[in-house]
């Protein structure tokens, strides 16, 4: 009895060890996080380049347009900031005026008038984008028509072509006929190029020619003109093996001074007739090239009436919206960014300096790639490659911190002065060439010497801001878990703006200052 007792508590020893280690234990999971914090934030652009020597500084627009106004001249000594050029404004400066506009209107309210204002906007710039629509079909319909009137006129002077062509045949057939018949290496060698270089291409020319003539298409007549070219170059290289040939000891003394005569007149006409398919080819290729111009410039107004319905239809929805914090700060990035656009378009002299090159005239159309003035800086400058991820960051006006190797514990002040647009690549990677003026003086600073350069490109001033892994993203969508006083892990989508050294990025709304972001989740086991 003893004995069945014992192993009776020794078994349930047993099992309580074994529950004891076996139970699922209660988890303890802690987090890692971060608060909301409110503060200054700075981007910034690190790179190294080489001081040069006083050089002339290429200045572009930003921006491509027409030519507005150009208020300097070569040999002239400008000031910093001084307006050099500028495109036209109207469009650019009628935006900012809009952006303004909605942005107060956003603040004081909007009213059942300026809805119906709003609206009518709307329907102008749909029968100004129908319009413009319109007109790009008009322009394609018109200038596919004069080219094909132009292919179908084309037809009368290859026909004239061709009968001179064919006159020469005969020319030619009987001058072998009177004179090369027989079995000479000369005489088999003209009678192979009259055979193959011009009776072979008068009779395709004429397929060639018929052809055109019955369906008037494009295609067809532009045949039969490269056709009756060929057929003419070697009728006129035939022409001149003959009257090579007549010159000969052999044929000297036997061919008539007529028929040398008329050898001349028959390659003097196929000349003529020459020049005169080159013109008009030169023609086809200008009208050519006058419709594609055409056609470039209804599809750029019909990409200005598009983004003008658009944004009138943007603008709209922001009028009938609820006010929010981030409806104004939207409203207050298109303000900016539109007054940036229009300063593109403008061009400010980034130094002291003498214009020493005018490259563009008023009225002309301008890209972004050509430099439209020369400038000789009386300073040193700095020349460095921005890769294409941060060029987009960076400005001219741009103010930056410059440290060279040779000069120890000294910051030199230096500013963007010139960006190039065009590109160059450095082992497979993509570089914008950018100059920076050194805007103080110092003997110290020689060519040659290797400078770092942090380029200050955008700032924000007591905003709210969290670290950018903090930040989750499912799809468009950009959002946050946020801990709350119960312990509980909430989502909260936000709005994003700059994205900041140190990993720091803006927070337009969404949360709180103070509030913990979770950054990762951890079991405490």
């Amino acid at each position: 009895m003893f004995l069945k007792s014992k192993k009776f508590w020794i078994g349930i020893g047993i099992f309580l060890v074994l529950v004891l280690f076996l139970y699922p234990k209660e988890k303890s999971i802690s987090y890692e996080v971060i608060k909301v914090e409110r503060g200054d934030l700075v981007q910034t652009v690190d790179v190294t380049g080489k001081i040069k020597s006083e050089n002339n500084i290429f200045l572009y627009f930003e921006a491509s347009g027409i030519i507005d106004r150009i208020y300097v001249a070569e040999g002239e000594r400008v000031r910093r900031g001084d307006v050099l050029a500028k495109l036209n404004l109207d469009n650019l400066n009628f935006l900012i005026k809009q952006a303004e506009a909605n942005l107060n209107q956003k603040v004081a309210g909007v009213s059942e008038e300026q809805i119906n204002v709003s609206q009518k906007q709307i329907d102008s710039a749909e029968i100004a984008y129908r319009k413009a629509e319109l007109n790009l079909e008009n322009v394609k319909s018109l200038g596919e028509e004069n080219l094909r009137s132009r292919y179908i006129s084309m037809v009368d002077i290859l026909d004239d072509t061709y009968i001179k062509l064919f006159d020469v045949l005969k020319f030619s057939e009987n001058v072998k006929d009177l004179y090369f018949s027989g079995l000479s290496q000369e005489d088999i060698s003209i009678k192979n190029d009259i055979e193959y270089k011009i009776k072979e291409n008068v009779n395709m020319a004429k397929d060639c020619l018929d052809n055109a003539k019955e369906t008037k298409s494009i295609e067809d007549i532009q045949n039969a003109f490269l056709k009756i070219d060929q057929s003419v170059k070697e009728a006129v290289e035939t022409l001149l093996h003959i009257k090579s040939a007549s010159e000969g000891v052999k044929y000297k003394d036997i061919i008539l001074p007529t028929i040398k005569t008329a050898l001349d007149q028959n390659k003097l006409t196929l000349s003529n007739s020459q020049i005169t398919l080159t013109n008009l080819q030169n023609e086809v290729s200008l009208l050519k090239l006058q419709n594609e111009n055409n056609i470039n410039a209804s599809k750029v107004l019909l990409e200005e009436a598009e983004a003008y319905l658009e944004l009138q239809k943007a603008n709209h929805e922001l009028l009938i919206a609820p006010l929010r914090d981030v409806d104004l700060a939207y409203l207050r990035s298109v303000l900016d960014q539109a007054v940036l656009n229009r300063n593109k378009a403008i061009i400010y002299s980034p130094l002291e300096g003498v214009i020493t090159k005018v490259n563009k005239k008023q009225g002309e159309l301008i890209s972004m790639a050509e430099p439209v003035f020369e400038i000789l800086s009386p300073k040193y400058q700095v020349e460095v490659n921005i890769p294409e991820t941060d060029i987009i960051k960076i400005n001219v006006g741009d103010k930056a911190d410059m440290k060279l190797d040779a000069i120890e514990n000294i910051t030199f002040l230096a500013e963007v002065t010139s960006i190039n647009p065009a590109s160059t690549s450095i082992q497979d990677v993509v570089y914008y060439k950018v100059i920076l003026s050194i805007l103080e003086e110092d003997s110290r600073v020689k060519p040659g010497m290797t400078a770092d350069i942090l380029i200050y490109t955008d700032k924000r001033e007591d905003v709210l801001y969290i670290l950018s892994r903090g930040i989750l993203t499912d799809k468009e969508r950009k959002f946050v878990r946020v801990l709350n006083e119960d312990g509980e892990i909430i989502e909260k989508d936000i709005e994003v703006g700059l994205s900041a050294d140190d990993g720091k990025r803006e927070i337009l709304s969404g949360v709180l200052e103070g509030e913990e972001i979770v950054l990762k989740i951890k079991d405490a086991n």
